[in-house]
């Protein structure tokens, strides 16, 4: 039969816990991750006797409250919102630098045409020429600037992809020994759960959701199994793998690895979520689009106008030189080629660069170039000799040497140009402003035919400055220095030797005109205006798109991701505070609550001490009875 004097002691035990509990509970009202504590109680098993009254109190258990639908919602969306987080700041960024006056390529680009405007005027102004150099240097400058910010935010992008991997490498290990030590625990307590170790385990799960999306799931000893977003296992009970990062193949430190031991498994396309993911997504979808963009507008620009300006005349009477270097596009083999190819590329149609990079890869018998964006083939023309390049992309492609069969090669066209692109002359004489060529009638012409000035085709043809006498022998028909019988195009035009000139008027036989060099033309600006002409051609997208509409859509685009990426950061940002506080609901601390609390156990504890005190005086009573 219970006795009076256990049962009140029962009471002070249980009472005394739930106290422990209640004050460990307002001690912790702040600690990040802490879920609130409970004590349940039952009644202590009935002892025999003919009339049982009870056996008292014990503590059944400590409950830890929490909602684990609520916390594994809570986890994915730590993960979304790194994410976001990421995306967000990182794409302001580069929209800050496209948009920016004074850091994009709007000003500068139109300061260039600008100038080469004002050489259109007064060609023969060495104050105009330098102008227009100075306007040229400082294009070239912001191109290599922002391909600078670029590339060093790129290199940021691998550092903070490193700085991720260590992290979530220690998060592994942490969330396996606390695997260990929690079912150590509950296996010692009588399946008692080790709330705090298993409240640290769930904050260190949710750092690591912040750093790269993650799965789990739950062993019946208590212990959390994680893997990556696609089923790759990240700790299985108290087993951890590290993420670590290696070169790919063709060198760059991109290949993300899961290593267990001395196995390891590539997972870089199979990351998503979190700060990593983040990196990874703005990686591949804003900055190697924009900087492939930035570079394709580079090379539309100096091959348009070192096009033209090789049709033109310098001050020294020479045919115009490049003035801009012209961008190469960057080939990187594969680190395990075998063979002895060397790939060399050359953009040989600017409208039709996809801003795309490439895989060329030799699969024993034939060239097969791939999209690495999409994974699609690209058709190849030619035979890839330097005779008969390949050609696909807009690129002009020659193979030298012996490839071996699975040998590949990166091709990036416009990876870099932005950085390549280079003022070509200093000498403000060496701006070709003029003409190369003048045409003359002869003073004994009797009709009221003309000639409009020569018109450049062929810049490099090797008869083009070859002075030529055309005689008219009917009105659509002429000789050439006396020889032949050709007629006038349909279109009044005639060409030879490059040039193009148009036949204005009706002509009558023996009516000639000379065309010969233009030397001592320097105030002539026709390939001034010509150059200035370069502005409104449509150079990209396939001949539909100028260079300040292409870019304006840069601009646009980025700009466009950057709000994107800002509003979902808002959505997220709100969508995660509801669910904390939803969390913060079940598991948080009350101090109301919990001041309610401690004063109600502490009057039970008083009371079980009262029912302790009176069992001890009945106690000597009868003790006084049996002495008497």
């Amino acid at each position: 039969m219970a006795d009076i004097l256990g049962i009140g002691s029962s009471g002070l035990l249980a009472y005394r816990s739930a106290l422990n509990v209640v004050g460990q509970n307002i001690a912790n009202a702040n600690t990040e991750g802490y879920s609130r504590q409970r004590v349940n109680l039952e009644a202590r098993p009935l002892s025999g006797g003919s009339v049982p009254s009870g056996n008292g109190v014990t503590v059944r258990d400590v409950q830890r409250i929490s909602d684990q639908f609520v916390v594994n919602r809570l986890t994915g969306q730590d993960s979304s919102l790194a994410r976001v987080n990421t995306m967000a700041t990182q794409t302001a960024q580069l929209d800050t630098w496209l948009s920016g006056t004074d850091t994009g390529l709007s000003k500068s680009l139109q300061g260039f045409f600008d100038a080469v405007n004002g050489l259109s005027a007064n060609a023969s102004s060495s104050a105009t020429r330098q102008v227009v150099l100075t306007g040229a240097s400082a294009l070239t400058a912001r191109f290599n600037t922002l391909q600078n910010s670029f590339n060093e935010l790129d290199q940021d992008i691998d550092a903070r992809i490193g700085e991720a991997a260590t992290r979530i490498s220690e998060l592994s290990r942490q969330i396996a020994e606390l695997n260990d030590s929690i079912a150590q625990a509950t296996s010692k307590n009588a399946g008692q759960l080790p709330n705090d170790l298993i409240d640290q385990r769930e904050l260190a799960l949710r750092s690591l959701a912040d750093q790269v999306g993650i799965e789990t799931s739950l062993s019946e000893d208590g212990s959390i199994n994680v893997s990556l977003g696609t089923g790759q296992a990240l700790v299985l009970g108290g087993r951890a793998s590290s993420v670590v990062i290696g070169p790919d193949s063709f060198g760059r430190m991109r290949d993300i690895r899961l290593s267990s031991g001395a196995a390891s498994v590539s997972v870089t396309t199979q990351l998503s979520g979190g700060t990593m993911g983040g990196l990874l997504d703005f990686r591949r979808e804003v900055l190697e689009p924009a900087v492939n963009e930035l570079g394709s507008i580079a090379v539309a620009l100096s091959t348009a106008v070192n096009a033209q300006h090789a049709k033109g005349m310098d001050q020294y009477g020479q045919l115009g030189g490049a003035l801009f270097s012209t961008p190469s596009g960057t080939v990187t083999p594969a680190r395990g080629n075998t063979g002895t190819a060397t790939i060399t590329t050359q953009v040989s149609d600017a409208a039709a660069l996809t801003m795309q990079d490439y895989t060329l890869r030799f699969d024993g018998g034939s060239w097969q170039m791939t999209s690495t964006r999409t994974g699609e083939n690209v058709a190849l023309s030619g035979s890839g000799s330097q005779a008969d390049p390949f050609r696909a992309a807009g690129l002009s492609i020659v193979v030298t040497g012996s490839p071996a069969a699975s040998d590949q090669y990166l091709l990036q066209p416009t990876r870099d140009a932005a950085g390549q692109i280079k003022l070509a002359i200093t000498d403000t004489a060496r701006i070709a402003a003029a003409s190369p060529l003048r045409t003359s009638a002869a003073s004994t012409n009797s009709g009221l035919s003309r000639l409009s000035p020569p018109e450049v085709r062929d810049g490099a043809n090797p008869q083009l400055l070859q002075t030529v006498a055309i005689r008219f022998t009917a009105a659509d028909r002429y000789s050439i220095d006396g020889a032949g019988d050709y007629a006038v195009s349909a279109d009044g035009s005639i060409d030879l030797n490059g040039w193009r000139v148009s036949v204005g008027g009706v002509p009558v036989a023996g009516d000639t005109f000379t065309l010969s060099r233009n030397d001592g033309a320097s105030g002539d600006n026709t390939n001034a205006l010509a150059l200035l002409g370069v502005a409104e051609q449509n150079l990209l997208s396939g001949g539909r798109t100028t260079l300040s509409s292409a870019n304006s859509a840069l601009v646009s685009r980025v700009g466009s991701q950057s709000a994107q990426a800002s509003a979902q950061l808002d959505a997220q940002t709100a969508l995660s505070t509801q669910t904390q506080a939803e969390r913060d609901s079940v598991s948080g601390v009350n101090l109301d609550e919990e001041a309610a609390d401690l004063i109600r156990f502490q009057q039970a504890y008083q009371a079980a001490a009262q029912v302790v005190s009176t069992a001890n005086t009945l106690f000597d009573s009868l003790l006084s009875a049996i002495r008497s």
